[in-house]
């Protein structure tokens, strides 16, 4: 009984994990006023490749909002989510970055913004489409629409 006792004791010195907050997914949080994503992660082939981005949207507003992710230096591709809504992005269409500059595995940076919000500048991880992202292969090499 003392030793149970004594061991027991040894729970003080460690911390418990819920008391942290953490992202339980393979992607990033992204938070832009009434929008909000989850799990926003880039699945691409290799180095060079096209991307297809991946996250759930939600946005909250009553307004429909146009989605913009851009790579450094790249033009911007665009998703669209309607008012009061909770989707994948990837639903529907595809979203696609032309080129990716780094092999899964690896991180880029990623700006994204909505018309509700500043731009949020964030890192995410480039994932190989295997696993449960393997119906995400791109399609092809996408052009990038720039509209103002």
């Amino acid at each position: 009984m003392g030793a149970a006792l004594a061991l027991s004791a040894c729970q003080t010195q460690s911390p418990v994990q819920t008391d942290y907050p953490y992202q339980p997914a393979d992607g990033v949080a992204v938070d832009l006023g009434p929008v909000q994503l989850r799990d926003l992660v880039v699945i691409s082939a290799g180095k060079d490749k096209p991307g297809v981005l991946s996250a759930s949207v939600s946005n909250k507003s009553a307004d429909a909002q146009r989605l913009a992710f851009a790579l450094p230096e790249g033009q911007p591709v665009y998703a669209e989510t309607k008012a009061y809504s909770q989707e994948r992005l990837s639903e529907g269409s595809q979203v696609q970055l032309p080129s990716v500059p780094v092999n899964p595995g690896d991180v880029i940076t990623l700006t994204v913004q909505s018309p509700a919000a500043p731009a949020a500048v964030v890192t995410v991880p480039v994932l190989p489409a295997v696993g449960y992202y393997s119906t995400m292969s791109p399609t092809a090499a996408p052009s990038a629409t720039a509209t103002p």
